[in-house]
């Protein structure tokens, strides 16, 4: 009887501890998987909770992985074959683990992680961690590969290409690691001093041409400008130097002394208006009236320049 009542309080005893167990919780963004001393259980864990039991003396354990997006960045120095030349260059993108439960088996077989403080029952395994390992040597050595086959100037005038052909390359090579690539550019591009100054120099020689392109425009203008008002001028002096010739032409004509006679009182009349009432004339005059008009002419442009002088000085 006393052996009975021992073996039922042993019995009691151990359904108790194999009901004992701590809950736990699998987070936000990330995944798990528990674990014992003879491997991993199957099966992936979504966030949510838990509870840890321990059976038949076996420890369960629980293995988290964080699985939220994990942003990149990687700066590097590429050797520039084409210009011979080294290039500076950075690259960023965003990665995620992949909750395949083949690759978390993986990764967990793989990375070591951490035990968090105060709970050796739960181990956690940070993206970074996993990046380092599987995704930081591929990223860099693709991104190399990637941009060494341009030129700097074609990797400049063509860097959204580049980057979409960078992306392309390192989702392939990421594709047989826990990674899945949300996004991956080219995301800063930084060639040598050389390089930039001679950019410069090319741009202020198109900036000069273009300058002297404008002014030699402006100066064809001014002279296409200057000729049309010499044709003009040239039509005037010619036109005048017609009429005149026209003005000769039928005065040849048409003066007989009638006319000379007319044009000689015409010109005595305008002598006594004149406040000058003294005039010298050669005596020929008086039989050849003609000979008037040029002196009398010239009497009144003197008269009316001293006129102007003296309105002047008053």
């Amino acid at each position: 009887m006393k052996n009975w009542s021992m073996g039922l309080v042993f019995g009691l005893m151990c359904m108790c501890v194999m009901g004992c167990g701590e809950t736990v919780e699998v987070p936000p963004a990330h995944i798990g998987k528990l674990s014992t001393s003879s491997g991993l259980q199957k099966g992936v864990i979504q966030p949510g909770r838990l509870r840890l039991d321990l059976k038949w003396g076996m420890y369960q354990t629980l293995v988290l992985i964080e699985a939220a997006d994990c942003g990149v960045k990687e700066t590097m120095e590429v050797y520039m074959p084409k210009d011979n030349l080294n290039l500076t260059m950075e690259v960023r993108g965003t990665l995620s683990v992949s909750a395949d439960e083949e690759n978390v088996d993986k990764v967990i077989s793989r990375v070591a992680g951490s035990v968090i403080k105060d709970n050796y029952r739960i181990r956690i395994i940070d993206n970074e961690e996993i990046y380092r390992i599987y995704a930081e040597p591929v990223v860099r050595e693709v991104a190399r590969s990637v941009v060494a086959a341009y030129s700097i100037d074609e990797l400049m005038l063509n860097r959204e290409l580049t980057g979409q052909k960078l992306e392309e390359a390192i989702r392939k090579e990421l594709a047989s690691t826990p990674f899945t690539v949300v996004r991956f550019g080219l995301a800063n591009v930084q060639p040598p001093r050389v390089i930039v100054d001679a950019q410069e120099s090319r741009k202020r020689r198109e900036v000069e041409i273009l300058e002297a392109e404008s002014k030699k425009l402006i100066a064809l203008q001014q002279a296409e400008a200057a000729l049309q008002v010499a044709f003009k001028q040239q039509e005037v002096d010619l036109k005048e130097a017609e009429t005149q010739v026209m003005v000769d032409q039928k005065l040849a004509e048409g003066i007989n002394r009638a006319f000379v006679t007319q044009r000689a009182l015409k010109v005595l009349e305008t002598m006594a208006q004149s406040p000058n009432k003294v005039f010298f004339l050669p005596q020929e005059v008086m039989t050849n009236p003609m000979l008037l008009l040029g002196p009398v002419q010239d009497a009144l442009k003197d008269d009316k320049d001293a006129a102007a002088v003296a309105l002047s000085k008053n």
